[in-house]
């Protein structure tokens, strides 16, 4: 991959990160969300450029990509435990659950949308396939 496509894909990883940190947090709490915009920001900016770690690009074993899909995740909570300690946030154990949950359901969503787009991408190329295969079928004949 090159390094602007890399790029592109960390901003919109980074976008749709940030975009459901803040709209999660608009509805459980407006005053969290005034104060902690900017610590978002950058959990959303470290999380995309971490996007390597859940690329799996075809060398991986199945194995490794959930190791990998752990490491991510973890390093996520990181982030969300440093917050708490450099921020005062007071999120306590209850908190810091809550953003587990949060955290996981934002995954959950992200990967479904990689999914769906590259279901899409596959469905799109199986197409082309079937075009070309009854092409050249058709002047075989």
């Amino acid at each position: 991959m090159r390094l602007v496509e890399y790029l592109k894909s960390v901003f919109r990883l980074s976008s749709m990160i940030f975009t459901l940190l803040a709209t999660i947090n608009l509805f459980i709490s407006k005053d969290t969300l005034f104060d902690i915009i900017e610590y978002m920001l950058v959990v959303s900016v470290i999380s995309g450029l971490l996007r390597f770690i859940i690329e799996d690009n075809e060398s991986y074993s199945n194995r490794r990509i959930v190791i990998n899909q752990i490491i991510y995740i973890g390093l996520i909570l990181v982030q969300i435990v440093i917050g708490d300690v450099l921020y005062d946030w007071g999120l306590g154990f209850i908190g810091l659950v809550k953003n587990f949950g949060i955290t996981l359901l934002i995954y959950a969503f992200i990967k479904f949308f990689i999914y769906s787009n590259d279901k899409k991408e596959a469905d799109e190329i199986n197409e082309l396939i079937q075009q070309q295969k009854e092409a050249s079928k058709g002047e075989s004949e």
